[in-house]
């Protein structure tokens, strides 16, 4: 989608196997500062005893995943962000290791050689990359079809992302050509029956597809046509899902949950098993923290509140069964009285001092290891939610209870994008999360939201 005739996966093969080519040159330059230190020849019998040192290559490569996402490729402040944490966290992990480590198993400085190579070398190549597709002679020219409200929505976000690598010159639009000639400051340039006309005038590479309903035939046969000459045609959905890594509800077709998610969800579920051995180790390794833990929040709870220390609430889980989610309590007794279920505001006054503390670190989170033991929960998936709700939020957000054909999970890509909402519209933010989620799950996918749920912890950046 971003770069001229290049799709969203061509950009991020050639990405993949730029940052591959600079971390094992970086590994490379790394073992020849070593061998000028030891005062040995950077010879093949150097090298051979050594070739280890080239796993830290799909290390790099997935810590960089981790630190950032799609949208931030052409981002210069974006990739020296994600550079920059990618590498510190790796050096943070490589200390702990380090030290934990048999005497003389682990060179000290051979990790920084790499790090600080992988990190300067990655960033000129990102710079490179971001130049040669930002040139205004490279930049993909993009036709909007639909100038309705999908249709602003896609030209409003890609000026929200600073897209500079894309170009948006016009809408075609049957209605709209008519009576308006600039829409979000874009001209219009027609119906479609000047679609072909514009593609081959405007040198066009790409058509955006943003129509609410069925295409015409008309319309239909100008869009092949301007496909046999080469132009790519994307739907709406596939562009914001790519930007925001997000699926637009609210643009979405009636038959999107049949037409599109149900296929993506079936090809997932053939890793269930390995999904669920994952949740099994993950859940005892951090069962040793809330062990570790439990002791020290349980004290601090007692001395604020008093007791109960844990409490129990009713959740939804996968296909609407109800059971009881564990958690340190983080509010004061009997916090909703008989007022019912309420949602958390921000700053809520029922939250004690140490409760606000559990949540910014996802403290009191860990107690939900019994739920994820016990098959109730995953370690990562959609947020469970409270019966009370899911009834309400149903019947106000379209494909709402599509969320609950998965596992609930303890941390999920809707928990480490956004915080606790308290209304539809926040609710409506993090589905849309949820369903990306859902729709593209792997392992690689669970490892990045764990990593970037560890972060959030870190930094106290929880609610």
């Amino acid at each position: 989608m971003i770069g001229q005739r290049l799709q969203v996966s061509e950009h991020r093969l050639l990405l993949l196997v730029g940052d591959g080519v600079v971390t094992s040159v970086a590994v490379l330059l790394g073992l020849w500062i070593w061998s000028v230190r030891a005062g040995e020849g950077f010879s093949v019998a150097f090298l051979v005893p050594r070739a280890h040192w080239f796993a830290s290559v799909p290390v790099w490569l997935i810590a960089m995943r981790v630190a950032a996402g799609w949208r931030l490729i052409f981002s210069v402040r974006g990739n020296i962000r994600s550079l920059a944490r990618a590498a510190a966290a790796l050096l943070g992990l490589y200390i702990v290791v380090y030290f934990n480590a048999p005497r003389e198993l682990l060179p000290r400085l051979m990790a920084v050689y790499v790090l600080t190579a992988a990190t300067f070398l990655n960033l000129g190549w990102r710079l490179i990359y971001i130049w040669i597709f930002t040139e205004t002679q490279l930049r993909t020219k993009l036709l909007v079809y639909g100038a309705g409200a999908a249709g602003r929505a896609v030209v409003q976000l890609m000026k929200h992302e600073g897209l500079k690598s894309a170009h948006v010159v016009g809408f075609i639009d049957d209605d709209c050509a008519k009576h308006e000639l600039k829409i979000e400051g874009i001209k219009v340039l027609g119906s479609c029956e000047h679609l072909c006309q514009s593609v081959s005038a405007e040198r066009i590479s790409q058509i955006i597809l943003a129509v609410p309903n069925e295409i015409t035939a008309e319309a239909l046969r100008a869009l092949l046509k301007c496909q046999e000459q080469g132009v790519e045609l994307v739907q709406m959905a596939t562009v914001y899902e790519d930007l925001l890594e997000r699926v637009p509800v609210e643009f979405l077709e009636p038959d999107w949950l049949i037409t599109s998610f149900v296929d993506a969800v079936r090809v997932k579920d053939a890793s269930r098993l390995v999904k669920r051995l994952g949740d099994i180790l993950g859940a005892f390794a951090t069962a040793l923290v809330l062990a570790l833990v439990s002791p020290v929040v349980a004290a601090a709870i007692w001395l604020e509140s008093g007791r109960p220390i844990f409490y129990s609430q009713v959740r939804v889980g996968k296909g609407g069964e109800l059971f009881n989610i564990y958690k340190f309590r983080t509010m004061i007794k009997d916090a909703e009285g008989n007022g019912g279920a309420r949602w958390t505001e921000p700053n809520d006054p029922r939250v004690t001092k140490i409760g606000r503390f559990l949540r910014r670190t996802r403290l009191d989170e860990l107690p939900q290891t019994i739920n994820v033991l016990r098959g109730q929960m995953s370690l990562v998936g959609p947020r469970p939610e409270r019966p009370e709700f899911v009834g309400f939020l149903e019947q106000k957000i379209p494909f709402y209870r599509t969320r609950l054909i998965v596992k609930p999970g303890v941390t999920g890509w809707a928990q480490v994008n956004r915080p606790y909402g308290g209304s539809v519209a926040d609710t409506l933010e993090k589905l849309e999360y949820d369903l990306y989620y859902i729709k593209r799950q792997t392992m690689l996918f669970d490892l990045r939201i764990v990593l970037q749920t560890i972060r959030t912890v870190l930094s106290f950046q929880g609610t």
